[in-house]
């Protein structure tokens, strides 16, 4: 890692940090590895950290209608919301440094938590106690 990753990174989370958004559209990628990843042309650290595990990339799976990507709607909030169509994530734990574990509700064939590592931090600014999501067009 060099210095203008170092300094490209800070503004990126400084900007999520600071410009919340409602909503975030986000697009999944299951690449030739057989591996999925979030589509972040800016991210400037090593690829593989972008790489879905521990039950995201199941969730990504699960998503997607071809099983090559799947473009998301997320929406972040600190308060339970009734918003139809989406799955709901609940947040179990957290750590700064080792990412957020949630429970996986109301997503009907869908029974097992997910784990965000910390580039959840680069994204949304936060781990929020609630995530909801849905697959968009």
């Amino acid at each position: 890692m060099n210095i203008n990753q170092i300094l490209k990174g800070t503004k990126i989370i400084s900007n999520s940090v600071f410009n919340k958004q409602q909503e975030y559209k986000l697009r999944f990628v299951h690449e030739d590895d057989n591996c999925w990843y979030v589509d972040l042309p800016e991210w400037p650290f090593d690829h593989h950290n972008l790489m879905m595990v521990a039950g995201a990339d199941k969730l990504c799976a699960f998503l997607s209608s071809d099983d090559k990507d799947v473009k998301v709607s997320v929406i972040p909030s600190d308060k339970p919301l009734t918003i139809d169509g989406y799955a709901e994530l609940k947040q179990k734990d957290y750590g700064l440094t080792e990412g957020s574990t949630y429970d996986v509700l109301n997503l009907e064939g869908f029974q097992r938590d997910i784990w965000l590592c910390p580039v959840t931090l680069f994204v949304l600014g936060r781990y929020p106690k609630y995530i909801y999501v849905k697959a968009i067009a």
